[in-house]
């Protein structure tokens, strides 16, 4: 609790994430970059990081975690890492690699050692990982040499938070995966027995671009004057075109016709499996 307003306290991915109602303070795992404050709203007085005084309180709290984050990372590198010798070489923490000069792959920035080991091995110009910072420019003709010291702003105010507004209330995006699975429940909606069932699981469901809908219904599963009511109606409601077809191919149960005469997966298995053992002779079948 800070005060009467209770939060949260997450590190993800060595990121700190101070969460409240309908708040949130990031500090980035990167020293050199901004705190995030995130509200759902302008400032109206809602919330409580917009009081000078609260918001000072809860950035202590999260840069403190931050600073242990920071000192555990360093702990499990190499010595080297954070402590450059005379000559400003530094080990990079994840490759081994030894230089005094390294190289941002996002924005072919040349790095003194000194300053990407006070930087935890982010980019003091674009706030890249360690994971893109090289000894070498690899992807240059010249492995780099023709390269800009990388350029900082002077005048940023890191200690400055970056206020935010995201609209986090859930909104429904359709795409092909969500429609495919409203549609198939709704062909199982429209199933009243195992072999129309086997149909609508055995169906092929395509989504085009426009997220229109092609349904290929298995000409042994699914009878072919029976129209899918359930599915049109889910369809209709996405506001969506659909498009039907029977189709022939490999059915995965001999004798579809035995899911019509029940609802009842355990009876289906069981009729299935008598069926099947009378065609079995062989001797060391143990069904």
């Amino acid at each position: 609790m800070i005060g009467d307003h209770p939060y949260r306290l997450l590190v993800t991915l060595h990121d700190i994430i101070m969460m409240g109602d309908g708040w949130s303070i990031t500090v980035p795992e990167n020293p050199g970059a901004r705190p995030i404050v995130q509200t759902v709203t302008e400032d109206d007085g809602k919330y409580p990081v917009f009081d000078p005084e609260f918001l000072q309180e809860a950035l202590s709290l999260a840069r403190d975690r931050a600073d242990r984050v920071r000192g555990e990372i360093s702990t499990d590198w190499p010595r080297r890492s954070t402590k450059p010798d005379h000559d400003g070489v530094v080990r990079h923490p994840l490759w081994g690699d030894e230089s005094a000069v390294w190289y941002c792959l996002h924005c072919d920035g040349k790095i003194t050692g000194v300053q990407i080991a006070q930087n935890l091995w982010h980019c003091p110009g674009c706030g890249a990982s360690p994971l893109d910072i090289f000894h070498t420019a690899f992807w240059c003709e010249d492995e780099g040499n023709s390269l800009s010291p990388v350029k900082t702003d002077s005048a940023k105010d890191n200690d400055k938070p970056d206020f935010r507004v995201v609209d986090d209330r859930p909104k429904l995006e359709p795409n092909a995966e969500k429609i495919t699975l409203l549609i198939r429940s709704a062909l199982l909606d429209d199933a009243t027995n195992i072999s129309e069932r086997l149909g609508a699981l055995h169906a092929e469901i395509t989504v085009d671009d426009d997220n229109d809908v092609w349904i290929s219904l298995e000409e042994d599963l699914w009878p072919h004057d029976k129209e899918p009511i359930q599915a049109l109606i889910v369809a209709s409601q996405l506001g969506i075109e659909v498009e039907l077809e029977t189709m022939w191919s490999t059915i995965p149960f001999h004798w579809p016709g035995l899911g019509e005469l029940t609802s009842s997966t355990s009876e289906y298995t069981q009729m299935m499996l008598e069926a099947y053992a009378k065609y079995d002779s062989s001797p060391d079948n143990d069904t």
